[in-house]
């Protein structure tokens, strides 16, 4: 039983879990475009060197110019696709993918077709490597493998002599056996080392404690922003007020309660991307082209919510339009931070929560 659930897993998710194969597709069908666009214009390139070369040598049969030619077409057309299209639409990369893999199936059974006295050496080629380029679910690239030969089959035994045609099926079949094999073996390590990296991208980009981006993370894409926006910027800086006192009072747990709730509030309001810890209490979120009376708005409803809990915010913002000059992302954060200590000077001379008073 074991066995079979082992066997279902590799064939369906390259051997992970559902949950985590699904959590990987987007990354997946990144990948995917990234290759397409290199190897359909690859492809691309190399039929019209095989067109040209059959145009004037003799080395190539005149017969297989069309071929070179529109075929070179169709891959020239899917890396338009891919250019335009995937970045608007990328659930249609895999469409793309096997319109890519056909192309190559069709290509070498074709050649094949044309050149009956000899082996269907291209279609067998194609057969072990087309699966290879891209990422997959196993059994739908298994199923392609199995369509391919039965197609190779097919059109060896309708065109060619018996004994030709006897070679040609037992090729096929036995490289697709093979190519079943080997893509089963690359495919799961392909993927797993996929999912591998993007483990060790979110560890490497994540606060494990909140869930939100990190400090590194922050590091990194703080002169990004005012890149992402296009009429102005707005910073909002956080911090837990009495986070070292909760800390004693209650213990750490308590304090990491609130630091996850402060960041849930956060993500709520800006977004997991745009949300990042910096430090032990403290947080700062950005909101490219923005409306601030809308940003006030979402910061007083978080507190309010958070007061439910005895969890005080203190908060900054600061917003810069984005002139000719642009944004100055320094000067836009500084200005946020120094906002949050003047709102928790303003906290603590509240005498409730005066730190001289306890």
């Amino acid at each position: 039983m074991d066995s079979i659930k082992k066997l279902q897993k590799l064939l369906l998710y390259a051997g992970l879990e559902k949950e985590e194969y699904d959590k990987l597709r987007p990354r997946i069908r990144e990948e995917n475009g990234a290759l397409l666009k290199i190897f359909s214009l690859l492809s691309a390139v190399i039929f019209l060197f095989l067109l040209i070369a059959s145009l004037i040598t003799t080395g190539f049969a005149t017969v297989n110019s069309s071929t070179y030619l529109v075929s070179g077409i169709v891959m020239l057309i899917i890396l338009f696709f891919v250019k335009y299209l995937i970045p608007k639409n990328p659930e249609i990369v895999m469409f793309l993918v096997y319109v890519f893999d056909t192309v190559l199936y069709v290509f070498g059974i074709y050649i094949s077709m044309l050149h009956a006295e000899k082996p269907a050496v291209s279609a067998v080629a194609f057969l072990l490597v087309a699966p290879l380029i891209f990422y997959d679910r196993p059994i739908r690239m298994t199923a392609s493998i199995v369509i391919v030969v039965v197609a190779i089959c097919g059109v060896v035994c309708l065109f060619k002599e018996p004994d030709i045609a006897e070679s040609d099926v037992w090729n096929a079949v036995t490289f697709g056996v093979v190519g079943i094999a080997i893509t089963l073996f690359i495919t799961s390590i392909k993927t797993r080392s996929l999912a591998q990296s993007i483990r060790i991208d979110y560890l490497s980009q994540t606060d494990l404690l909140t869930g939100v981006k990190n400090r590194n993370n922050y590091e990194s894409r703080l002169r990004l922003y005012p890149e992402m926006c296009e009429t102005n910027l707005i910073c909002v800086y956080a911090d837990a007020n009495g986070l070292h006192e909760m800390n004693n009072r209650e213990g750490h747990q308590a304090g990491d309660r609130m630091l996850r709730e402060v960041a849930k509030k956060m993500q709520s309001c800006f977004g997991t991307e745009h949300t990042f810890r910096i430090g032990g209490d403290e947080f700062v979120s950005f909101k490219p082209d923005g409306k601030p009376e809308l940003v006030e708005s979402e910061i007083e409803r978080i507190s309010q919510e958070l007061a439910v809990d005895n969890y005080f915010v203190s908060f900054g913002t600061a917003v810069r339009d984005k002139g000719p000059e642009g944004v100055d992302i320094t000067e836009l954060v500084k200005e946020a931070e120094d906002n949050m200590f003047a709102a928790k000077r303003e906290f603590y001379r509240n005498p409730k929560f005066n730190r001289r008073n306890r």
